[in-house]
């Protein structure tokens, strides 16, 4: 088939099963390649009002904007972690990515921040042969910013073909391979645009991985409360699903090295992705219930409708302000030079990934159960007053719609981390953790799937 400048295969009629499995089936998949996920991060700003400074160049040129790890560590309270040795050892975190990346480009990262060189497997789904592609910039800033929080952290890099099939099986992977404590997704596709029967596939796979324990971080979207890229409110997927930790975009100032404050990240006059403008994704659910941890100050306010509320939680994600990352593959829009400033819900995501390596060694030096399903955690930290506030509340700014509020809302969930205080206060809890849920099969779907052709959506 082709539709506009896309060619792509896909079944002519919807496909039909014996009726004695039909209730065994959620969703078929692999019959099309029409619809593909889009990485969610957004180039930098040329130039910022402040670039961190290395020790160190000896071998390559440095980088001229966006935050490199000494500033993402110092503004989120990760510094007294690190500096007592807590760096992510023994600690695994899984990178969903469709795509694959040049290992001297992370090496570069690595050196330029004397980071080390933390252990970094491969894993390979469905025939994908690991080459870099138009994706690889979304692949490389995951693994540099992961290591940027944790640089012990063992990192498994699962990749897969950009498909739905491939998006299926990779996560899919992750949770039957069961090796990593935490993992990251910076994939994504507008929820209107999935189908209820692939999104309740993925909801099986996540509820499978929240029962195992896994914490898993996915991008909220960089379009705002339009994730649709049109004027419809919308959210991303997979963040969008209620065993998901859904991260959305802040613009974040330091000051003097550390934390000075925050706003909701949005851009009206950036319309590349959506005539609404950019900004960290953030809305109501049009498919999941609300989950009953899901409650606390702010979290009934006027928009509430009884649906999974997006974000959870949030990061800095602004180009204005960006991400230092290393990257060479010139056809995913590289620089020859190396160096990029690169935001996104992509690099929030990431960002709280590997913070939360560092809070669950934290936990197991002092005795303490490591994190497993993280939002029930999350939301009882909130829920009460702690002896170390564990969160940075953002109250200026909207994500073109929705407007931060004292509390929790719908642009910045319940706010940024400070790292240090979530695990001193998990220390503090019984056990350092919540009970993960016991899996159970997943619902039927409420409508027939099919694989008729879609236009892709403008990108997130």
């Amino acid at each position: 088939y082709r539709l506009g400048s896309r060619t792509f295969y896909a079944n002519a009629t919807a496909p039909t099963v014996p009726g004695s499995i039909s209730q065994l089936i959620t969703s078929i998949s692999g019959l099309d390649n029409s619809i593909q996920y889009h990485p969610l991060y957004q180039r930098g700003q040329s130039s910022r009002h402040h670039v961190e400074q290395q020790q160190q160049r000896s071998y390559l040129a440095g980088p001229t904007s966006g935050y490199g790890p000494k500033d993402l560590v110092g503004a989120y309270d990760a510094a007294p972690l690190q500096r007592a040795g807590t760096l992510g050892d023994n600690q695994t975190v899984a990178l969903f990515e469709l795509d694959g990346y040049q290992q001297n480009d992370v090496a570069q990262y690595l050196q330029n921040y004397n980071l080390g060189s933390p252990s970094i497997t491969n894993v390979l789904v469905d025939g994908f042969n690991g080459s870099a592609g138009q994706g690889a910039i979304e692949v490389e800033l995951d693994m540099e910013i992961v290591a940027a929080m944790a640089p012990h952290a063992n990192q498994i890099v699962y990749e897969g073909p950009n498909t739905t099939q491939g998006l299926n099986d990779t996560y899919n992977k992750i949770v039957t391979d069961n090796k990593a404590q935490i993992a990251s997704t910076s994939w994504g596709l507008c929820e209107n645009s999935s189908g209820n029967a692939e999104l309740q596939t993925l909801d099986a796979i996540f509820k499978q991985g929240a029962a195992q324990g896994i914490s898993f971080f996915a991008a909220s979207g960089d379009s705002g409360a339009y994730d649709c890229g049109d004027t419809n409110l919308a959210v991303d997927s997979p963040a969008d699903d209620p065993y998901i930790t859904g991260v959305g975009g802040t613009n974040l100032q330091l000051n003097s090295g550390a934390y000075g404050s925050e706003s909701v990240w949005s851009n009206p006059n950036n319309t590349q992705r959506g005539p609404k403008g950019a900004g960290g994704g953030g809305g109501l659910s049009n498919t999941f219930k609300q989950p009953n941890w899901q409650k606390g100050p702010g979290v009934h306010n006027q928009y509430s409708n009884g649906f999974r509320q997006v974000p959870d939680i949030s990061a800095d994600a602004d180009p204005a302000t960006g991400y230092a990352i290393y990257c060479t593959v010139t056809n995913a829009g590289c620089p020859g030079t190396g160096w990029i400033s690169i935001g996104g819900t992509s690099a929030s995501a990431p960002l709280w990934a590997g913070s939360a390596a560092l809070v669950n060694q934290y936990l197991q030096t002092q005795g303490k159960h490591r994190v497993g399903f993280v939002n029930p955690t999350l939301y009882n930290l909130f829920n009460a007053k702690q002896q170390f506030p564990p969160f940075h509340d953002v109250i200026t700014g909207n994500n073109l719609f929705y407007p931060a509020t004292s509390n929790y809302d719908l642009a910045s969930g319940i706010g940024s981390p400070d790292i240090y205080n979530i695990a001193r206060d998990l220390v503090a809890l019984s056990g350092g953790g919540t009970p993960t849920p016991t899996p159970t099969p997943p619902p039927p779907p409420t409508n027939t799937p099919t694989t008729t052709p879609t236009q892709q959506p403008p990108p997130n």
